[in-house]
This record gives structure tokens, C-alpha cells and sequence, in this order.
């Protein structure tokens, strides 16, 4: 994947999906000169905020939002990008008519060349899948002119969808078709990771995938010095390893 000057876009579900599962690559394009911004569908206020639900002075939703506003906006900027959350909700989200419409006008005010999203069919988490769905119908009509928005029609992005829920890539059908060697920018991505407090067992999680990652890039795609990869998958586009 070409990682210099690109426009990239990030929907993903809730808060530190975008860092978990990309995080790496992000700061590999914003380190080649690519503008990144990822907007947030929701805090994860209810399904993703288990560090928050397990003090012993249980806190509001509303104060869950701001603890977790703040975090991303320090994990982003660790990471080069620009961020912003709708706060649809999540547990469940619902990102019906009217919300997908503001999708495709995000699309078409920030013109990405490039969108990084959820898997398809990221099954056992509906909230990844109704992000990922709504994604996909962004971006297909995105260039629609009987789609009438606050912006122009523009032209389609590319659609590339990062990893699934820890440990469900098989269930869900996950096969990544590309590796990024994040191995240079490993630690700042824990470093952002770590910056998400509200969900303390990240890090150990993604050091592990990411190590299992670079093994599959090493043997798969020739990646032979990689020691932390990410994987993804496109749509519509299957390329060789």
C-alpha cells in the first residue's frame, strides 16, 4: 500500500478501534507526509469502557464520554491524525438513513483517497459490522449527484478494512491480503494504546497480534526483518501476497 500523501479517512466504531487495529499504519502515513482523520461513530461508553465500569465508584455516561474524549484526542495527535466522534452510541449502534448520510458528506467534504474501516464481517462485534456496512455504502455512493448533501459528489475511495476483534479473525472470516511493517513505530503506537486508560488490556493484546502479524508477513509476503505487522484486507480488490 502506498503510504505517502494520501487523504485518508478512519470510521471506526468506538474509541480506540482506530489505534488498535491501525494505529501503526497511521503513523507510518503521517510520517510520509499523508493527512489522516478518523472520526469516531461512538465513545464505547457502554461496551468499551471496561477500566471506567471497574472503579469501584461505578462513573456516568456522561462522564465516561469525557474521560474518553480526552484520551483520544491524545492517542490521534501521538499518532499524527486529526479526530472527531459523533457519539451515535454504541451497544448497539445504529447508523441508519440520516447518519449515513452524514458519512458520505464527511467523504465528500474531506475527499479521502483512501478509507480504513472494520471488517465486513466482523460478526461477533454488530457494532463493527453496522460501522462497516455504512462505510461501504458511503463509499459507494459517495459520487451519487441524486444524493443531495452539504457537499459536491466526489470521486470513490479506496476501501481497505483492518483487523477484527481480537482473536475472531477465523470466525469471521478475516484474511488478510496486505501487511504494513509498523515494526520503526511499534513503541509509539503502545504509547498511544497506553493512553487509552479505559481499556488497560489492549497493549498486551496487540503486542501479541502484532508479533503474529509480522510472522504471517514474514512467511507470506517476503516481509523477512518485520517483527510487528498489521494485516488488512480491501474490498473488491484481491491481491496476491
Amino acid at each position: 500500500m502506498k503510504l505517502e500523501n494520501r487523504r485518508v479517512l478512519v470510521l471506526s466504531a468506538h474509541s480506540a478501534d482506530f489505534c488498535s487495529r491501525a494505529g501503526g499504519t497511521i503513523l507510518r502515513l503521517t510520517e510520509a507526509g499523508s493527512s489522516v482523520h478518523v472520526c469516531d461513530m461512538s465513545y464505547g461508553e457502554k461496551c468499551e469502557s471496561g477500566g471506567l465500569w471497574a472503579r469501584k465508584v461505578k462513573p456516568t455516561i456522561a462522564e465516561i464520554k469525557k474521560i474518553r474524549a480526552a484520551e483520544i484526542q491524545s492517542s490521534a495527535q501521538l499518532l499524527g491524525a486529526t479526530i472527531e466522534c459523533f457519539d451515535y452510541g454504541d451497544s448497539p449502534l445504529i447508523l441508519g438513513p440520516e447518519r449515513r448520510l452524514r458519512l458520505i458528506d464527511k467523504i465528500r467534504e474531506y475527499q479521502p483517497d483512501l478509507v480504513l474501516t472494520h471488517w465486513i464481517n466482523d460478526m461477533l462485534h454488530p457494532d463493527h459490522v453496522e460501522t462497516a456496512q455504512a462505510a461501504l455504502w458511503a463509499c459507494s455512493y459517495c459520487g451519487a449527484p441524486g444524493i443531495v448533501t452539504d457537499h459536491p459528489p466526489c470521486g470513490r475511495p479506496e476501501l481497505v478494512c483492518f483487523e477484527t476483534t481480537s482473536g475472531t479473525a477465523p470466525v469471521s472470516g478475516f484474511v488478510p491480503d496486505f501487511y504494513v511493517d509498523i515494526s520503526a513505530v511499534f513503541e509509539r503506537k503502545m504509547a498511544a494504546l497506553r493512553g487509552l486508560e479505559a481499556q488497560p488490556n489492549l497493549p498486551e493484546m496487540y503486542i501479541i497480534l502484532g508479533q503474529y502479524r509480522a510472522m504471517e508477513a514474514s512467511h507470506s509476503a517476503g516481509m523477512k526483518n518485520c517483527t510487528y505487522a498489521e494485516g488488512f484486507a480491501r474490498i473488491g480488490k484481491h491481491a496476491a501476497l
